[in-house]
């Protein structure tokens, strides 16, 4: 096994996750966490845009730090699409590892918008890679009723054999649904920024974000 993709969807940035990798070109870290400039938990200013890793590893540490309450599906889902996926397709792993913090769902104490339903699609979209072979490890989630409905919905998508079948139906759904608007217009424009911030510095890293770039201005 050679190259690892490291996805955190929890509401914290994963600082430790970052400082581990940070120079590890066979280690592609994705963190989408509320950030605001630096004044969000864990208060660091380098789990801004800007910190793409070092050395060997430039390029394979992402972050999109949210810099608004409320984000929720639509952020999310235009986000995996826009950026992760084709980021992760694009380095081609050999195992997924999700950081699967539920603080970020709605109800939950991280004051986002994410729902059970959309955190089994995410997981739905990540085992298209790697031959399916994903591994989420429970982190946050401090409401118990929220945090029930979460892992109960992202563990029926990992163990659901015809998940990949549901996946091209909810991606079908998804563009018939946006037509000829570009995806990042159609969500919170804080939200679409923050994307677009990240798109920038990683658009030299990453063929597939070239061509984002010259194409929608990023």
């Amino acid at each position: 096994m050679k190259k690892i993709l490291i996805v955190d969807w929890d509401v914290h940035h994963g600082n430790g996750t970052q400082r581990c990798f940070i120079d590890n070109p066979n280690v592609l870290y994705i963190s989408a966490h509320r950030y605001h400039g630096g004044n969000f938990f864990p208060f660091l200013q380098g789990a801004g845009p800007k910190s793409a890793g070092n050395v060997a590893g430039e390029g394979f540490n992402i972050n999109v730090g949210w810099n608004e309450k409320k984000i929720g599906d639509d952020e999310y889902l235009v986000l995996w699409e826009k950026l992760l996926m084709p980021v992760a397709t694009e380095f081609n792993p050999d195992l997924v590892l999700v950081s699967a913090g539920f603080d970020a769902a709605r109800g939950d104490m991280g004051e986002c918008d994410v729902s059970p339903e959309c955190f089994a699609r995410l997981t739905r979209r990540l085992k298209t890679l790697a031959n399916g072979k994903v591994v989420c490890a429970l982190e946050g989630g401090y409401v118990r009723s929220v945090l029930c409905k979460c892992i109960e919905s992202v563990l029926a998508s990992l163990l659901d054999a015809d998940s990949n079948d549901k996946c091209n139906e909810e991606l079908q759904s998804f563009y018939k649904n946006l037509g000829d608007h570009e995806m990042l217009d159609c969500i919170n424009p804080s939200a679409a920024k923050s994307i677009r911030d990240t798109m920038k510095v990683h658009s030299k890293y990453w063929d597939c974000l070239k061509s984002e770039s010259r194409g929608s201005g990023v």
